[in-house]
């Protein structure tokens, strides 16, 4: 079993690269490309995901399990059009 300290790097890890996904992708990863980009399996991502909706950090209006359907709580993404030359 993992250490606290592990627990919370790997869901800080977690955290930053659905942020950083979202703002380049205007959408959320899937879990296989977390567990992918973090080096743990794609159960291990679920039940992180899971962890960081009830507790707030993060939000989806989809059933449990649903792919991309997970966003960072309080924040919004706009895709911005690129200026016509």
């Amino acid at each position: 079993m993992r250490s606290t300290k592990e627990y919370r790097a790997i869901r800080e890890e977690i955290y930053r690269f659905i942020g950083a996904y979202i703002t380049k992708h205007v959408y959320a990863p899937s879990n296989k490309e977390i567990a992918e980009a973090v080096g743990i399996s794609g159960t291990t991502v679920h039940r992180h995901l899971i962890d960081m909706i009830d507790e707030g950090i993060l939000e989806t209006d989809a059933e449990p399990g649903t792919q991309r359907a997970i966003r960072i709580r309080n924040t919004q993404v706009v895709k911005r059009r690129k200026k016509s030359e």
